[in-house]
């Protein structure tokens, strides 16, 4: 980092600049020397404490805060430098003017009035809702949040081609859900992350889409097809169960199975006739105890209006990292 970041800073600034290691940092408290590699410099000027991110979930209000702890011990302007970065972390460190730099690509720093592209995003292609492949990619990186992973990886477990998943890949990361650095087996790959936890299902969250593609109802659904529904709901929740059984099948599977469907309302509601919703992705990849995720879960619920609903929802979403951090 110390190379690439010095021969960025001579190139778009000033050619005496030097990089040192900082030698204070056994004053400082040891998590900080746990999130951070520290150096020295000087830039136009004004002493600079750089402050390599080994941790990028480290979010907006823990950053103040060590600003905070560092300006204690010295007066240098703290500046954060990121190897990548997602635009929504890029856009929120602008907003609360916190000096940064990302190699090669960008440097805001604000006490000196400077605020440096060298490449310029690409425009992106606007999003309204994720594709299906997009929206289990999402979800799976969700609930998984030490994932690293290349398309190759990402291909064999979702089930899909190469090119999809690369695509898939693309697609969260044009939104800033995911950063990635080069790395692999071939050292060549790119390797994604995700954002931290709030931030990604906050951001993320705008694009979810109803998984339900229809709705059919059959006379016996099988056990093996995961709750969902009202059932689910009832049974992670306080809610009471509906009077019928709810399950969720991928579409392409339901395809295969022939199901006898039902088609007589009358029949429907006075035989209490069994539920099967048909999801455009796999609703058993994402279940646990036989039962649907609960993000996948909630956008399917969130076209019934109804308190009780919101509320059970609610109230088991809130014990989740990433909804409450």
């Amino acid at each position: 980092m110390q190379t690439l970041l010095e021969a960025y800073l001579k190139k778009n600034i000033n050619e005496d600049i030097k990089i040192n290691k900082w030698g204070k940092s056994n004053k400082l408290p040891i998590f900080l020397k746990e999130i951070y590699q520290f150096y020295s410099t000087e830039i136009l000027g004004r002493e600079c404490l750089l402050l390599e991110i080994l941790d990028e979930a480290t979010g907006i209000v823990a950053l103040k805060k060590h600003i905070k702890l560092i300006n204690n011990i010295v007066d240098d302007e703290v500046v954060f430098v990121y190897k990548t970065i997602s635009r929504f972390r890029k856009q929120s460190l602008i907003q609360h003017r916190i000096p940064f730099i990302v190699q090669d690509k960008q440097m805001f720093l604000p006490f000196l009035g400077l605020d440096l592209k060298a490449v310029k995003d690409k425009p992106k292609e606007e999003i309204k809702t994720f594709s299906d492949s997009a929206q289990l990619t999402f979800l799976y990186f969700l609930y998984h949040k030490e994932l690293r992973i290349n398309g190759t990886e990402l291909a064999e477990i979702i089930n899909v081609t190469v090119m999809t998943a690369s695509r898939v890949l693309n697609e969260l990361y044009s939104v800033g859900l995911l950063t990635y650095e080069i790395g692999g087996k071939t050292g060549r790959s790119k390797e994604y992350r995700r954002i931290g936890d709030l931030e990604y299902y906050e951001e993320g969250s705008k694009y979810l889409k109803n998984p339900i593609k229809k709705t059919v109802y059959v006379e016996k659904v099988k056990e093996n097809y995961p709750v969902a529904g009202l059932e689910a709901l009832s049974i992670i929740s306080m809610i009471n169960p509906p009077d019928r059984k709810v399950r969720a099948i991928y579409k392409k599977d339901f395809d295969k199975i022939g199901e006898k469907i039902i088609l007589d309302k009358a029949r429907i509601m006075d035989e209490k006739i069994d539920e099967l919703q048909v999801w455009c992705y796999d609703p058993v990849f994402l279940s646990k105890n036989n039962i649907v995720d609960v993000v996948s879960l909630s956008v399917s619920l969130s076209e019934i209006n109804d308190e009780r609903i919101e509320q059970a929802l609610e109230k088991r979403m809130e014990v989740e990292e990433w909804y409450t951090g």
